[in-house]
């Protein structure tokens, strides 16, 4: 990981001040990585489970690190040796969020966090504010700070994505950013060998509300809040219409649909958006990639790239939004392991054997995990488990017909959208 610092003189200040030491240089850039380090930069040693980023230090400075920030190893110059690299960089950043005189936006929940931050930024941009937002999955302790740190100070909006693999980190993340306006999309089953049970996903997910001004929370489960400042958005969406020339977007995704009905609120609440002008500035809105796209293949085959992760509550959301193609061809769902899901993940698994069973034609299952879910499959025309996805690419490739539907759905670690190519470079 690694950015640019677009005010390299104020993240300079606020170093020199948290470290309590003068420097005569300034920092451009910053890098986790001490193979990405450029001139000017910061290395942080950061020590995760299986490294130690403090054993790179010299190598950091020898490519060109102005200077290292390191829990261990030997002080110098330019070498500060410290108790948490990641705590430091957070405090960094809350003194650079207090000063940030623009509106800030922090996103979090179980699903539909990129794409509802990616499509808040698209409104705002469309609408001639100056807007940054934390890109791909820089959502994490460090990754926000690193963000944040390539943004301008001049911004008029700060879009958010917050992550979480444990207790703690949303508050962490909270307290540190202090959101002007904080969306919560959705809460279910996901990291629970980091939470350990699902009221603890609850409690982390909405402590982010503790620390902003306004918020939105498109209830699934019954939150009951006094504060006036959060508004509980049901989750019924019988009363949002969008406009028939969004059909190539919305159609047969309610999951799209209800992130788009939140991000509607929000914006409503802190630019005065009408339905009309919303559903106008989305128009173009490109999903980002592995959430849902719908790619249309040779011999009208629809193919749904749903591969960036998975979770109980979003594969039963996938399977059926795939079950509401009607008079199409066969509905063939390829599925990868769910991961991170604690003690229960195999009963999770076979509750999506269950949970499909008589809404599709075909299941390719892989993963051992996914064994499971085969096993619960009976009432499904035809399954099949791949230990390769090489195995299982070459067989939907020779199975395809005209008309079909297919949906893919797993795990990032899994890796799905690698069968997506195949299937891509198969039919051109």
């Amino acid at each position: 990981m690694r950015v640019d610092i677009q005010q390299p003189e104020l993240f300079t200040a606020y170093f020199s001040n948290e470290i309590d030491c003068q420097i005569d240089y300034l920092i451009s850039g910053i890098s986790t990585d001490s193979r990405d380090v450029k001139e000017g930069d910061l290395f942080l040693g950061i020590k995760g489970e299986h490294f130690d980023g403090s054993n790179f230090v010299n190598q950091a400075i020898a490519d060109g690190a102005v200077c290292s920030l390191a829990e261990s190893g030997a002080k110098s110059d330019n070498v500060f040796i410290v108790d948490n690299v990641t705590s430091l960089i957070g405090k960094i950043c809350a003194r650079w969020m207090d000063d940030f005189e623009g509106y800030t936006i922090g996103i979090t929940g179980t699903n539909g966090k990129t794409t509802s931050k990616d499509m808040i930024y698209h409104i705002l941009s469309k609408s001639g504010y100056r807007t940054c937002k934390t890109e791909g999955n820089f959502n994490t302790s460090i990754g926000v700070p690193l963000s944040i740190f390539s943004f301008s100070d001049s911004a008029d909006y700060y879009v958010l994505e917050l992550g979480a693999n444990q207790a703690g980190d949303i508050k962490h993340l909270s307290s540190m950013i202090k959101p002007n306006c904080a969306i919560v999309t959705n809460i279910s089953d996901a990291h629970l060998d980091g939470f350990g049970s699902f009221d603890n996903i609850i409690k982390e997910k909405t402590s982010i509300f503790d620390y902003s001004d306004i918020g939105f929370y498109r209830s699934q489960i019954n939150i009951d809040y006094s504060n006036p400042k959060v508004k509980l958005l049901s989750d019924s969406l019988e009363n949002f219409h969008y406009p028939e020339r969004l059909n190539s977007m919305f159609d047969k995704n309610r999951v799209l649909l209800a992130n788009a009905f939140t991000v509607y609120h929000a914006c409503n609440a802190i630019m005065d958006i009408s339905i009309d002008d919303f559903f106008t500035l989305i128009e173009d809105f490109s999903l980002p990639k592995g959430r849902g796209q719908v790619h249309l293949l040779n011999n009208n085959i629809k193919m749904i790239d749903d591969t960036y992760n998975a979770n109980p509550e979003s594969v039963k959301a996938a399977i059926d939004n795939l079950a509401k193609y009607d008079n199409e061809g066969r509905k063939i769902f390829v599925f990868g392991d769910m991961k991170e899901l604690g003690s229960d993940q195999i009963r999770f698994h076979k509750e999506i054997g269950d949970y499909c069973s008589e809404k599709i034609d075909i299941i390719m299952c892989y993963g051992d995990l996914a064994k499971n879910t085969i096993n619960r499959s009976n009432k499904i025309p035809i399954q099949l488990h791949f230990d390769t996805k090489k195995s299982l690419s070459k067989e939907l490739c020779n199975a395809m017909q005209a008309n079909d539907v297919i949906l893919l759905k797993g795990s990032r670690s899994m890796k799905l959208d690698l069968i997506i190519e195949d299937i891509i470079n198969y039919v051109k």
